[in-house]
């Protein structure tokens, strides 16, 4: 699905999606980045083949740390909700997390990066195959 028109050149933006693949462009570039695999994609960063577990363990958490999010934004297959002691993990540290299907987590990375905010999107299109 393709999801906007206009173009935000000095943010890493989601163009469209399915469930195999994202394409991004990527920051002050205006060639396009099919990702079709693990990705962790912030406004200045693009992270291929990174992999974070559904319970996100605490070297995950470190590395997500590294990122400095303000909101960590996770993929879902279904639409139950985070485990608990994720939510704790996250709130402990003072940064906010929310889980949503990924057509909905694409658009609202966008909407978030194009704000300004510092935003991590972490998404396993493994789970979508």
């Amino acid at each position: 699905m393709k999801l906007s028109l206009e173009s935000h050149s000095d943010i890493n933006e989601i163009i469209s999606y399915d469930d195999n693949h994202i394409v991004i462009r990527p920051r002050n570039n205006s060639e396009l980045l099919r990702c079709e695999g693990n990705l962790i994609l912030t406004p200045s960063k693009i992270v291929q083949n990174k992999t974070i577990s559904d319970v996100i363990n605490d070297d995950e958490l470190r590395y997500i740390k590294t990122l400095e999010p303000e909101v960590v934004i996770l993929t879902k297959v279904s639409a139950q909700h985070l485990p608990p002691q994720v939510l704790v993990k996250f709130a402990n540290q003072s940064i906010g997390i929310e889980s949503m299907l990924l057509g909905a987590a694409c658009r609202t990375y966008n909407l978030l990066a194009a704000e300004g905010r510092h935003v991590v999107f972490v998404v396993n299109l493994e789970k979508f195959s």
